[in-house]
């Protein structure tokens, strides 16, 4: 049986903006916070683009590399915490305007990266 080709696409947006909404609020102290609008709306534009480009396989590999980028702060953050910093406080706070630039980042290069 063979899905159609709108209800696979259909399907994919789906994912795809569930995995962008939820990877935008990481990092956003406050969900109501205006810098929500910097990972939500760059994310939305990819989609967009990636919809009317038929790239969508692209997106994936950049939101595949978001979710390794936010894997390997989580970890590198805990274990540096555990390890070199003591069972203290961490001294580098990656919630807010850092963290969320940063990782807005990695989704805007990996996209571009992957549509070379």
């Amino acid at each position: 049986m063979t899905v159609p080709y709108r209800l696979r696409t259909l399907g994919t947006v789906s994912v795809y903006a569930i995995c962008l909404l939820l990877a935008g609020f990481v990092f956003v102290a406050e969900p109501t916070d205006a810098l929500i609008a910097i990972p939500i709306g760059s994310g939305s534009l990819l989609l967009v683009h990636a919809v009317t480009t038929n790239q969508l396989d692209e997106l994936g590999s950049a939101i595949m590399g978001l979710y390794g980028a936010l894997l390997l702060t989580s970890v590198s953050l805990g274990l540096g915490q555990v390890f070199v910093i003591g069972r203290g406080d961490a001294p580098i706070d990656p919630v807010g305007t850092t963290g969320t630039v940063a990782m807005t980042t990695v989704l805007v290069g990996g996209y571009l990266l992957a549509t070379r």
